[in-house]
């Protein structure tokens, strides 16, 4: 089984590369998992499918590891055997980052290649997303009413 993590980047020139190595995997993976680890969330998108079991996109918990997330999804899906490629994406930027960088319109035509209609496609990945952004907006939220959070220097 082929395992694909794409690494982080620091600047402008790994950022582009970064996103073309993501675009670029998205299109040849079976499984993809865009992991927000701020989140503790990943949008996962399995391409696999036979007659009755359709491809699956998913909001899932994050997992320690890409072999936690292969036994999740193959556990979740006994039907269709062993995951035989998953691309592992990190994903630091916001949610909405996906829709302006073009992986939401790269994940919405895998769906497609995958025999997924065009509409069902782009409505799963739009309801993924918007999930996703839910959890982030509510994050920020918490955030700024300092819930969850401590002051690290107090005024005094």
């Amino acid at each position: 089984m082929d395992i694909d993590p794409i690494p982080e980047v620091d600047n402008v020139d790994d950022s582009e590369q970064f996103l073309n190595q993501v675009i670029s995997g998205i299109s040849e993976s079976e499984v993809i998992s865009i992991f927000f680890p701020l989140l503790r969330r990943a949008l996962v998108v399995d391409t696999r499918h036979e007659d009755e079991t359709l491809p699956m996109v998913r909001v899932m918990p994050q997992a320690k590891s890409m072999d936690e997330r292969i036994a999740s999804i193959e556990e979740m899906r006994p039907g269709l055997g062993k995951i035989q490629s998953i691309l592992g994406i990190p994903w630091m930027r916001s949610v909405r980052g996906l829709r302006d960088h073009g992986v939401k319109s790269s994940l919405v035509q895998r769906l497609i290649d995958a025999g997924v209609s065009p509409g069902q496609a782009a409505r799963q990945i739009d309801g993924a997303i918007t999930h996703l952004w839910r959890i982030e907006r509510l994050g920020f939220e918490r955030m700024i009413r300092g819930e969850g959070y401590s002051t690290i220097w107090s005024s005094n």
